[in-house]
Parts: C-alpha cells; sequence; structure tokens
C-alpha cells in the first residue's frame, strides 16, 4: 500500500459513515432490527430495574436507534466481555487526554518497553475472559476493547491476511505504541507483520 493510499484512507475515515462498524453509523438501522429479532432467541427471565435506570436506558437506546432491549443486552455483553475482569486485568479507565499527553513524552525505546507490559495486560484479561491467549483471542480483546471504547476500526479478514486499521485521533507517538504492541504479539505467534502509521492512524496487516 503507498502513502497515497494510505492518505486516501485517512481522509476517508473522517466520515463516519465509512466505518461499516454498527456502532458508528447511522445507516445500519436494517441490521439493528435484524439485531432485534435475533435477541428474541434468548430466554426470557424477569427483573426488576430502577425507574430512572429504565429511562437512561431509554435515551441511550433512542440516540443509538435501537431497541431498549437491544440496549440492556449491549450493556451486559460489555460487562461480560471487559468490564468484570477489567479490575483482576488490572485494566483502569484514564481519561484519552491525559493518555495522549503522557504517551507524547516517552522515546520510541521507551515506547516498545511500554508496549510490553501492555502485551502482557493483554494476556491476562486474554486468559480471564477467553481461558487461553492466542493471535484469535488476541485479535478478539482488541475488537472489544475498540466497541468499548468506541473508537473507529475496520477489520478485513481473508483466507491469507488479516487487515486491521484504528483511528485514534491521539498523535503519532500513540500509533507508534500500539504498532509496537502488534508487533510483539504477531512476532510471538510467527505472523508476518506489516504496519503503516500516520499521527490519526494505524493500519496493520498480517500473513499467516
Amino acid at each position: 500500500m503507498t502513502d497515497h493510499d494510505l492518505h486516501a484512507i485517512d481522509n476517508r475515515y473522517h466520515s463516519p459513515s465509512y466505518f461499516e462498524h454498527k456502532d458508528y453509523s447511522s445507516n445500519h438501522k436494517k441490521d439493528r432490527i435484524i439485531d432485534d429479532e435475533l435477541e428474541n432467541v434468548g430466554e426470557p427471565i424477569t427483573i426488576t430495574i430502577p425507574t430512572e435506570n429504565i429511562d437512561q436506558l431509554q435515551d441511550e437506546s433512542d440516540i443509538e436507534q435501537v431497541s431498549l432491549n437491544t440496549r440492556i443486552n449491549q450493556v451486559i455483553k460489555d460487562h461480560l466481555d471487559w468490564h468484570s475482569a477489567a479490575s483482576d486485568a488490572k485494566m483502569y479507565y484514564i481519561p484519552k487526554q491525559l493518555i495522549t499527553r503522557a504517551v507524547d513524552h516517552l522515546t520510541e525505546q521507551e515506547l516498545s518497553e511500554f508496549a510490553q507490559s501492555m502485551v502482557s495486560n493483554l494476556q491476562d484479561m486474554s486468559l480471564l475472559l477467553r481461558g487461553e491467549f492466542n493471535f484469535s483471542s488476541f485479535l478478539d480483546i482488541i475488537k472489544v476493547w475498540l466497541r468499548i471504547t468506541r473508537t473507529p476500526n475496520r477489520f478485513e479478514q481473508g483466507e491469507y491476511e488479516h487487515k486491521i486499521v484504528i483511528r485514534h485521533d491521539m498523535g503519532y507517538r500513540y500509533s507508534y505504541l500500539i504498532k509496537e504492541v502488534f508487533k510483539i504479539v504477531m512476532y510471538r505467534f510467527n505472523k508476518h507483520f506489516h504496519y503503516k502509521i500516520t499521527d490519526n492512524t494505524i493500519l496493520i496487516r498480517s500473513a499467516n
């Protein structure tokens, strides 16, 4: 991929409707209706929720253009996929601007060392949530992390290659840090690794 191709991708990513991830597009109402229908095959239960919480969930579902049932299931899924194990894996919530300012003060060598500790944390998270740590579980954890943080992204999987694009808008050094995380994991699992980074976007390609 040339610099021109990446620049074209970078420009297209300014449009939220470009992302295929349903959380970031308003053009997937049909997909959301299908999601609602699929959730109806679950087991019905009766629970009591305070009225003020129901009102808040209803407001969120209206904003996201999904049913209240879908929004409640999203909250449950986010809890099971991430929040329930976050403290055990020593994952904490830090403001995005604070992370950006901290990362900007690190050298590339320090960022590479930081990436090693991040991979260890991801491994702990994967073991807690998936019971294993391999390339598939790593990608799954990354997808969940991007969903939880509402970071625009694009995953493409072919027969012989994965392509991942992440739009974080946190500066070049953050791009470098995430690149280092992917590099460490790719090498660990014997994957061919190619990348392109800008101040706002990371493009990762891996081949089996």
